[in-house]
């Protein structure tokens, strides 16, 4: 193993080498050690002020909160009566107070449920299993089932003006075949593919997989497009290893192809794939054409189980093999109907035979309708209700919810508009005014009353008073809380622009490190760090400027609060701590109920001039100036050292070091080689002096 730098001297002077050159080496050191204590003084400087900037930055936050209306004009309600009615104010709200002298009637949400049970005696519904394999179980098993084969009509409500559609019903189907394509009156020709679109025709291209529809010229807002279509399912087959069965994707098969051909790859004994000359694997195919009996299958024959999708194979089907297969299976839609503040919400839902009543029901709830529906195993019913209350609908039948004359809803599940409780609006009198709401909380002049049981003063009830009054205490707490925020910033400021500098305590060596104790060099460098920022003038800029920012009477204002004093806000008397604040509680809390809108405008007025300004308009600006120029002389931890004044000093000073501690290895290097030299000729003197000892009859022995 090689040893760097391992060097032994003396051996023939008896002189300690090492020791010798380290102290030569030391006095050489000293120009790099100082340039090592400039760079930890100016690192130390560097997070200082960094430090500061974090403060006035979290200062600057505060600002933005001193010029929110809620932080002055936040309202405190009371309720004569909060069992009857409660309320809450915003900032808008003015002060006064409300009386509800009758509430006659609260808003109810539309409910519906099942006339009876859905399913025959003796028979229990598993919400989660297919709906089709379980029809025989409803005491009305009239679901309307279509094929997928037959056509589809879709009507689509184009709300925003564009060129692309999708198809809602197809889901995961393909498009087997487009019939027509109608925008009002217009026929649109269906092309085979993207490029062929020609924008001065009439022409629609739709995808058979994603039911995507592009259209050659733009769709306006509110046009209708209907759609006639047929679709099919495709499945891909792929097996993974030797079996005779296969679960299609669907149930409920109407219509299924007569062969199924599958391929694989050809393989050897071995079990390697066999490739052609072209080194593309050779295929194997094998096709099963239908049987009629699952129990009398030959070995290329299937049996399909249209009822459950299950296909029986008269051999087993290779590993790797692969086939697609188009089919046509059952699937049932309904329609529902609501309506809301901006009119009737309809929409219109598609279920493949698979589906079960829990997917029923949770496509139903996530839908535009705003209703939740429930299954009551209990009693074997289903509900519905609107999420909402109110009386929405104020024509025709007046119901709040429609099921459009759906077999499935109407007649598998028992729901009839008719038999719907509920969906009415709140009945009250407000100073006076008999009115109605849709819903029990309702908003009047930023006041937001809450409706909770009804009652009426003309049949001997207590009117229930609503007091709207500003709350003086919250706007106290934070105008206090912006103040000794301010405060703390000035005493820190302020304390690092008079500390003392100790000159004779610059940083530690590392040599001298080595020769302390961690609580001495813990005293030593809380001297060293003190002063760094004594008397900087970027920090005293900053105090002068944002004191001027508190005193600098609003110009312009309208109310009487037009500076600090006026609102009970002084500096104190000790003119050492730099312009701090203190706070006359009982006259700023005067201010506030007098004028709080004035008070307000102190702090956030907006204007082009800094007297037209808000007390945290002006502070925002003034920070913010401050923390982009300490941010050029510091940096923050997103910039580098080359952007940044302090940090171009502390690569000066590293090169400097860097290229120092080069000169200082070779000079090193040198004192080595001329120290050996030396050892080198007192040895050859040593022999020389031995030889002649020897001639003499001496012996060094």
């Amino acid at each position: 193993m090689v040893m760097a730098n391992f060097r032994i001297g003396g051996l023939a002077s008896g002189l300690d080498t090492e020791s010798l050159i380290n102290d030569l080496m030391r006095v050489q050191r000293v120009p790099i050690d100082k340039l090592s204590q400039k760079k930890q003084t100016l690192e130390w400087q560097r997070d200082s002020y960094r430090d500061i900037n974090l403060k006035l930055a979290s200062f600057r936050d505060m600002t933005l909160n001193m010029r929110l209306q809620s932080s002055f004009l936040s309202k405190i309600t009371s309720s004569s009566n909060s069992n009857k009615v409660t309320a809450t104010a915003d900032s808008t709200a003015g002060n006064g107070s409300y009386t509800l002298s009758a509430v006659s009637r609260l808003a109810t949400s539309a409910t519906n449920a099942s006339a009876g049970r859905i399913t025959s005696t003796g028979e229990k519904l598993d919400t989660t299993k297919s709906l089709y394999s379980q029809k025989d179980i409803f005491e009305n098993s009239s679901f309307d089932w279509k094929s997928t084969e037959q056509s589809i009509n879709e009507e689509i409500t184009v709300k925003k003006a564009g060129t692309e559609f999708s198809l809602q019903k197809l889901g995961k189907h393909n498009i087997e075949q487009m019939d027509s394509v109608t925008v009002g009156t217009d026929n649109y020709q269906v092309v085979t593919s993207l490029d062929d679109l020609d924008a001065s025709q009439k022409q629609v291209f739709v995808d058979e997989k994603t039911g995507k529809m592009t259209f050659s010229q733009q769709i306006p807002a509110d046009s209708k497009i209907e759609v006639e279509y047929s679709m099919v399912q495709k499945d891909a087959i792929s097996v993974g290893s030797a079996t005779k069965e296969v679960q299609l994707s669907q149930i409920g098969i109407t219509e299924f192809e007569d062969s199924i051909t599958f391929t694989w790859d050809k393989k050897d004994a071995a079990g390697n794939i066999i490739k052609d000359t072209n080194g593309d694997p050779i295929k194997e195919t094998k096709t099963f054409t239908a049987g009629t009996d699952v129990n009398n299958l030959a070995e290329d024959q299937f049996y399909l189980d249209k009822e459950t999708g299950k296909i029986t194979f008269g051999s087993d089907l290779q590993a790797g093999a692969k086939a697609e297969v188009s089919y046509d299976h059952q699937y049932f839609e309904f329609s529902m109907s609501t309506f809301n503040e901006t009119g009737e919400v309809s929409q219109t839902f598609t279920f493949d035979a698979r589906d079960s009543l829990t997917t029923v029901i949770d496509k139903v709830n996530k839908s535009s309708l705003g209703v939740n529906m429930f299954y009551d195993q209990h009693s074997d019913k289903v509900t519905i209700a609107r999420t909402s209350t109110g009386d929405f609908n104020q024509s025709g039948d007046g119901k709040e919810i429609s099921f459009n004359g759906s077999p499935f809803l109407n007649n598998v599940l028992k729901l009839d508009s008719n038999n719907e409780k509920g969906g009415e609006n709140a009945k009250f009198t407000l100073n006076g005014l008999e009115t109605e709401r849709t819903s029990n909380t309702f908003t009047v002049n930023g006041v937001s009353f809450t409706l909770k049981d009804t009652f009426d003063a003309v049949n001997g009830d207590s009117p229930v008073t609503i007091s709207i009054n500003n709350d003086t205490d919250q706007a106290v707490e934070k105008i206090k809380e912006f103040v000794e925020k301010y405060n703390e910033l000035i005493d820190n400021i302020q304390g690092q622009l008079s500390e003392e500098k100790y000159r004779d305590y610059a940083p530690l060596t590392s040599e001298q490190r080595e020769a302390m104790s961690e609580k001495d060099i813990e005293l030593w460098e809380e001297k060293a760090k003190s002063g760094l920022l004594r008397s900087d003038q970027q920090l005293s800029s900053l105090l002068s400027n944002m004191r001027m920012n508190f005193y600098t009477p609003l110009e312009g204002a309208t109310s009487e609060y037009n500076q600090l004093s006026a609102i009970g806000i002084t500096t104190t008397k000790n003119y050492l701590e730099g312009g701090k604040l203190e706070i006359n509680e009982d006259k700023l809390k005067e201010a506030l109920e007098n004028d709080a809108e004035g008070v307000f405008n102190l702090f956030a007025a907006d204007g082009d001039t800094l007297g037209e300004q808000g007390i945290s308009r002006r502070l925002r600006d003034t920070v913010t100036q401050s923390i982009d120029a300490i941010t050029l002389k510091a940096g923050n931890g997103m910039k580098t050292n080359s952007q940044f004044t302090i940090g171009k000093n502390l690569d000066d000073i590293n090169n400097r070091i860097t290229e120092l501690e080069s000169k200082l290895a070779d000079k090193e290097q040198r004192y080595w080689s001329q120290f050996a030299a030396m050892e080198t000729q007192m040895q050859k003197m040593n022999e020389q002096m031995n030889y002649m000892l020897t001639q003499f009859g001496y012996s060094s022995q």
